[in-house]
């Protein structure tokens, strides 16, 4: 016991006299002893030649070098995994489309306002789970690239070039593998990273990490910053894609500062000490299998995680629903509508009989149909037997919906009578739709999600979110991929089209700073609920498990707000707004980096490379 509170003692002597961590100091001394040991015994051949994996250290490692190449390997990374892969989806989408609609052929028909229960449920759940699975030829790519650079031995290397910038922000090098996992490459996964942790001996470390994984770019979070780069800033998308994938590192850092300045800085700290492996060419047997693992991992969650939450927003959105007098009204205008295109095609046209009782709603479905067909078709060869194939079903439909012009005899005939009722056709089914969005919007405004959506409205309309991004946020709250998914069943209904085109065909009103800031909140959103079941295993506290599910809501409110309101006031656009924000984020790390906690000193030999 007198050997132990002696030990004690000195320790607080050591730390009070700002020396340092004692177990830094120990680390320090035991490594300067071996290296003075090794000189003193060690024999070397003079006709020995410097190792390949230490010549390329010398410049992977270099002080000034090693961020530079570690930039540019990220940025192309994402470039040939986000941007290219993303082009990818022009030719699988097709397939998708046209596995939903054999789905929907099976289904009971449609209705000129409101489908059958059975046909909304299913289309809605193959909407959402359609619009999370167009984004796997991207993430195929990008577990390829991150499996070879596994593979390769650079990995560690990332370690060895963070862990000096780590340090200052309350990290180290260990924190590097984790963060990996949880995306700060890109595409990872927060629960596989906060256990990732459990071999940390830094206890303030490890605690900082567990809490900051979350902010980074899980693979959940993907498909939404893809979608709204795409649609609001596909001109600028390079940087777009620069600054999603760094401002994440950016804000975790941050945080974990003031966390560890503040709520844990009283955890107990200790050195970091790695070996560098050397260098290995990538197997192509063990790249596919590692993508292949992770890609699995990520459909499978999809076919179990989002599908059950898919449904459970359905209810959720469908809930209770429309009262009898509300169908009724929504009904009644339909039949008003369906009059005036009777009445404007004129009871002497050739095409009165199809209007009439159940020859409307045939047609509607007919046209329907035949636009999915056209979407779905990859060339002009497929158009053509798509035109043919409609043209054999019902000719009279087919000069409908084709605006009068059909095939005979070789050469292409006009049917004016049958243009005219074109026209008035196509307006009545502009008419239809608007009234079905409507009629769609009011069942989710009195739908239980929808009413929680409204009921936030009047805190995150500062943030620019309206009731249908609530819903969509709160969905996820399971499962990160659900924002998209949610989306793709608000806004994938009728269509067959791309969750992009959906929402940019409604009249949402959005700009890009409405998607700057929904990107900015998605990235500190919460962990999602397996998350938080993670953090709670691995801190066994329920308090941090809390802290880690409420703090980011509040932070992802204040940094969206600010983006939002701050760039309404200030009138910029989004780039001019992610630009401002971005270097605004930067100088804060930077400033909080200089702030040095007690017994922080600067420890480059840590490391035996």
């Amino acid at each position: 016991m007198d050997i132990l509170r002696l030990v004690d003692e000195e320790r607080q002597r050591l730390v009070s006299l700002d020396h340092g961590e004692p177990a830094k100091l120990v680390t320090m001394a035991y490594y300067r002893r071996a290296e003075q040991v090794f000189g003193a015994c060690a024999v070397r051949d003079a006709r020995s030649k410097e190792s390949f994996t230490n010549k390329v250290d010398r410049i992977v490692l270099h002080r000034l070098l090693g961020p530079v190449i570690l930039v540019a390997i990220m940025y192309v990374l994402y470039y040939l995994s986000i941007v290219k892969g993303y082009q990818l989806t022009n030719y699988t989408w097709p397939l998708l489309a046209a596995l939903r609609n054999s789905i929907a052929r099976i289904l009971p028909p449609e209705g000129l306002v409101f489908d059958p229960a059975i046909r909304s449920m299913v289309l809605s759940v193959v909407d959402g789970l359609l619009a999370v699975l167009n984004y796997v030829p991207t993430f195929a790519i990008l577990f390829s690239l991150v499996a070879i650079l596994e593979d390769v031995g650079y990995v560690p290397r990332m370690a060895f070039i963070m862990d000096r910038v780590f340090r200052r922000f309350g990290l180290h090098g260990q924190s590097v593998f984790p963060m990996v996992l949880g995306g700060v490459v890109v595409g990872g996964c927060a629960i596989p990273a906060i256990m990732a942790t459990r071999g940390m001996k830094d206890q303030r470390a490890r605690l900082a990490t567990i809490l900051i994984i979350p902010l980074l770019n899980c693979l959940a979070k993907t498909p939404l910053h893809i979608l709204l780069i795409e649609m609001f800033y596909s001109e600028h998308r390079a940087f777009a894609i620069v600054f999603i994938s760094t401002v994440s590192l950016v804000i975790a850092l941050t945080v974990s500062k003031i966390l560890s300045l503040t709520v844990l800085r009283s955890e107990e700290s200790a050195p970091f000490v790695m070996e560098m492996p050397p260098y290995h060419a990538p197997t192509v047997s063990g790249v596919l299998q590692r993508c292949w693992e992770r890609l699995w991992l990520f459909i499978r969650k999809i076919a179990t995680v989002v599908l059950a939450v898919m449904i459970v927003v359905f209810a959720l959105t469908n809930l209770p629903g429309l009262g009898a007098a509300q169908k009724q009204a929504y009904c009644a205008e339909s039949d008003r509508m369906a009059g005036r295109l009777r009445a404007s095609v004129g009871d002497g046209s050739h095409y009165a009989h199809i209007l009439a009782d159940e020859g409307l709603i045939q047609l509607v479905r007919y046209s329907n149909e035949f636009d999915l067909a056209k979407k779905a078709a990859a060339s002009d060869a497929r158009l053509d037997k798509v035109h043919q194939s409609f043209a054999a079903k019902n000719l009279d439909f087919y000069k409908i919906v084709n605006r009068g012009r059909y095939e005979s005899e070789g050469t292409t005939q006009v049917d004016q009578e049958a243009a005219r009722v074109s026209r008035a056709f196509s307006s009545f089914e502009r008419e239809r739709k608007a009234l079905r969005a409507q009629a769609r919007d009011d069942v989710i405004v009195h739908s239980t999600l929808g009413i929680v959506g409204k009921a936030l409205e009047p805190v995150t309309r500062y943030a620019g979110f309206d009731w249908k991004i609530n819903i969509a946020l709160i969905s996820s709250f399971a499962a990160k991929e659900s924002s998209v998914a949610t989306l793709g069943g608000i806004y994938g209904l009728d269509s067959g089209a791309r969750l992009e085109e959906s929402v940019a065909e409604s009249d949402l009103g959005w700009t890009d700073l409405h998607a700057l800031a929904l990107m900015v909140f998605m990235v500190v959103f919460p962990p999602c609920i397996p998350t938080l079941l993670a953090v709670k295993m691995e801190t066994g506290s329920t308090m941090w498990t809390l802290f880690a599910g409420v703090y980011p809501i509040l932070l992802g409110l204040l940094l969206a707000s600010l983006v939002f309101t701050g760039g309404r006031a200030l009138r910029l656009s989004g780039i001019q707004a992610m630009t401002v924000f971005y270097v605004t984020a930067i100088i804060v790390m930077l400033a909080l980096s200089v702030i040095q906690e007690r017994g922080e000193e600067d420890l480059d030999g840590d490391f035996d490379a």
